[in-house]
């Protein structure tokens, strides 16, 4: 008798329960209904399955109460506030020599190959320098090693130029042979 008080009772909660999983707070119901269901197939006696239908009825008579979304609302909060940040993590604007220089950088940096025997850098040397590092082998002739050195300058005095950073870019330049092989 108290089984089918329990089953009768349980079919009457559940359309009211899927009337309601249609609100904003579907998944609270829905997680309500799956540990009813969980709990029942694990019940043993008619007090286990009465326990667990007045679970699944507090359950549900919660997320009917908007209980769900308060809670949504607390983590939400707990998430948009600001956590200490990691290295990495941080962001990061950097100045505009630093934007110049990895521009710079970017499309002028060369490693040195049989072909052309030198290798051409871009780095920050201060807030307002650039700093073109030029390494060659002692047999490249110099009049092909300044070329390269000018056409630098230029670019990167024509991209300042379309930043209006033109007034404070510095330029300076360094030139060294490698070692010669033993």
């Amino acid at each position: 008798m108290n089984v089918r008080l329990v089953v009768a009772l349980f079919l009457l909660l559940l359309p009211g329960a899927s009337a309601q999983a249609q609100s904003p707070c579907a998944d609270c119901f829905n997680a309500a209904q799956a540990e009813a269901r969980k709990c029942l197939d694990n019940a043993i006696s008619a007090g286990d399955r009465n326990d667990c239908l007045e679970t699944r009825q507090t359950r549900t008579k919660a997320c009917s109460d908007n209980q769900c979304r308060e809670d949504r609302e607390e983590v939400a909060t707990t998430e948009t506030q600001p956590t200490r940040s990691r290295p990495g993590v941080t962001p990061y604007t950097p100045t505009e020599g630093e934007w110049l220089a990895l521009l710079m950088r970017a499309g002028l940096r060369r490693e040195a190959t049989p072909d052309h025997p030198y290798s051409l850098d871009i780095v920050l040397a201060d807030p307002q320098t650039l700093h073109i590092v030029v390494r060659h082998a002692s047999t490249l002739d110099r009049n092909t090693l300044n070329k390269a050195i000018e056409a630098a300058r230029e670019a990167i005095r024509s991209t300042a130029r379309n930043y209006g950073w033109d007034k404070w870019v510095k330029i300076r330049e360094t030139v060294e042979a490698y070692p010669a092989k033993k």
